[in-house]
């Protein structure tokens, strides 16, 4: 534990601001424990299905922080137009990132992914539980055409495994046979997110 999270005041309150998608990753990290002000609001992954919803929904958290006199960080990718500037508008210090996939496998690893294969669609355990509801149902999956024309320029489902997850591996299986995929699954690295997160926690202290 640095000198500066044990002169932590429990007065001082640093709120992270983060998607569901990161709670395993935030829980395994045990942020809170070692930092004993710092506190999380997880928004609901479904909501980066409407872009301005999710804006509206963090903007209200973090109105809701600030009026407590809380510090914020918010943990998302970019997952809205122009979330940088909205970040800086507010007062709130965004963890650098473009998806949460870069984050989760740490830069070099992400990227490397990306240029092995043209085509790769991302997967975590909240995704392959829910992807009926998120993407099956809205996008009309069931109907071979629209399959088609939603995946076709994918090649390949790339599962991202985090440490707390159950066995996943047949379902995301199931889910590359059914989207007519190959599968790949590649274990997460928190090095990244947390290093930047502490990071940025330690600039909110300051």
């Amino acid at each position: 534990m640095s000198s500066r999270a044990a002169s932590y005041r429990p007065a001082e309150v640093t709120r992270i601001i983060a998607c569901t998608v990161f709670k395993p990753a935030l829980e395994h990290l045990q942020l809170m424990a070692r930092y004993p002000g710092v506190r999380v609001s997880y928004l609901p992954s479904n909501l980066h299905m409407g872009p301005q919803k999710l804006r509206d929904y963090i903007l209200r958290r973090i109105a809701s922080a600030h009026k407590r006199k809380e510090r914020t960080i918010c943990l998302y990718g970019d997952c809205f137009p122009h979330i940088d500037e909205f970040c800086q508008l507010h007062r709130t210090i965004k963890v650098p990132g473009c998806h949460c996939y870069q984050m989760l496998l740490g830069s070099e690893c992400y990227s490397r992914l990306i240029d092995e294969t043209a085509g790769t669609y991302f997967l975590e355990r909240d995704l392959i539980l829910n992807f009926e509801h998120y993407c099956v149902e809205p996008l009309e999956l069931h109907d071979l055409e629209m399959r088609k024309c939603c995946f076709e320029h994918y090649r390949r489902l790339l599962y991202v495994r985090q440490p707390s997850d159950p066995n996943l591996v047949p379902k995301a299986g199931q889910l590359a046979e059914f989207l007519e995929l190959s599968l790949q699954v590649e274990d997460a690295d928190y090095s990244f997110l947390e290093q930047e997160l502490v990071r940025l926690i330690e600039v909110a202290l300051s």
